[in-house]
């Protein structure tokens, strides 16, 4: 049975090949539209920077989180820390969080972020204690500090950092919450601020935006360099930046498509899936090396191109298929997962493999015989030329 299966599958290359060789034009032509279509699905990328969002929401536990959530908490926090620098070398500076100057800039800062639209709560600050206004000197702040239960919590143990908790609408969209941050940190810049006191916005939310950043500057970063080294091996491996660039060739096409279907299927990129860019190329490259390398093997013993197609195409596409196969089924098999994150980490890796190996035993092949085909032209042309001169 599994003689049959695999002479059937040879068959169908066969024909592939057959088609490949006639058509290669038109298939250059459908490739190049397939990934500009597939590149504009990246531009819908989305990146998941909240942990919790691919965390199994079906569970019991985290239905149970939800309800209270949404019950008891619909607002999110940013937060403004107070701290001391000490290390300024300014005259006159703070050297204790409780001086009045300092406790006039949080009430001053207080004021302001109440005003904002964007805030949808009560500011927490220590400015709440000192409505009637602020003492003159630090021994008047602590007498009014003692005098409120829970007071302390606002500081730390050394009296170096006061908070300022600012709420916000929960679930705000990433360019939501960064409009937030930017209209607290123009607050900030607009309050009289003592010396040797810095004001730093943190919280969930401004967290997320950072991890946010640094996942997108990760997933290029670790892409481009895959890119790079792997171009550069394969460069020098094929002694020909052209036959280089026809083994890297399928792996453009099958990170573009992975990438655009993720975006039009709004499959996330996370913190599991961020490297999928590395990973797929150093998985897939393979494909490309084994195709142009027996294609080229052929030409070189004397074949022609229709014969060398057929027998690179027949042969190394079965043999490639079957570890494309295996390969995507043991990524599938991550899909079966409870964890989101890890099934769309089986699912991505898959996508990638199949288009790599589509990329390389179906796409490929044509802009083999089109460069050489390119190849062969500009050097009739050449040979006319210089034979031209001579005869002259």
């Amino acid at each position: 049975m599994a003689l049959k299966e695999k002479i059937s599958l040879e068959r169908a290359l066969t024909k592939l090949a057959a088609f490949q060789c006639r058509h290669y034009k038109q298939i250059i032509v459908a490739s190049l539209i397939l990934t500009l279509f597939l590149g504009y699905g990246v531009t819908g990328l989305h990146f998941q920077g909240n942990i919790k969002k691919e965390m199994p929401e079906d569970l019991p536990v985290f239905v149970l989180q939800d309800k209270i959530a949404s019950k008891f908490k619909g607002e999110e926090f940013l937060v403004v820390a107070v701290c001391l620098n000490r290390d300024t070398g300014a005259r006159n500076v703070v050297r204790d969080i409780r001086d009045p100057r300092v406790i006039k800039s949080v009430v001053e800062l207080q004021n302001r972020l109440e005003n904002e639209s964007s805030v949808v709560g009560d500011v927490q600050s220590v400015a709440m204690f000192f409505k009637h206004g602020v003492p003159s000197d630090i021994e008047g702040v602590k007498r009014v500090l003692k005098a409120v239960p829970g007071a302390e919590h606002f500081f730390n143990h050394d009296y170096s950092i006061t908070l300022v908790q600012v709420p916000i609408s929960a679930g705000l969209s990433e360019d939501k919450v960064t409009e937030v941050t930017d209209i607290i940190q123009s607050d900030v810049d607009a309050i009289t601020k003592p010396a040797g006191v810095e004001y730093k916005i943190t919280g969930m939310a401004p967290l997320i935006i950072e991890l946010l950043r640094l996942m997108r500057e990760d997933m290029v970063f670790t892409t481009l360099v895959a890119a790079v080294i792997i171009f550069g091996l394969l460069a020098l491996l094929e002694r020909s930046f052209t036959k280089g660039f026809l083994v890297f060739l399928p792996l453009i096409f099958g990170i573009t498509w992975t990438f655009g279907t993720m975006g039009f299927l709004g499959i996330p990129v996370s913190i599991s899936t961020v490297m999928i860019g590395a990973v797929i190329i150093g998985l897939g490259v393979e494909y490309g090396i084994f195709m142009v390398s027996r294609y080229y093997e052929e030409r070189n013993q004397g074949s022609t191109t229709r014969d060398a197609l057929r027998i690179a195409v027949t042969n190394i596409g079965a043999s490639t298929f079957g570890s494309a196969a295996t390969t995507t089924a043991a990524f599938f098999a991550l899909t079966l997962s409870v964890m989101p994150m890890i099934q769309h980490l089986g699912q991505t890796l898959a996508m990638g493999i199949i288009f790599c190996w589509l990329a390389a035993a179906v796409v490929n092949p044509c802009y083999i015989v089109f460069e050489e085909r390119i190849g062969a032209r500009k050097l009739a042309a050449w040979l006319q030329k210089w034979i031209g001169k001579g005869v002259e």
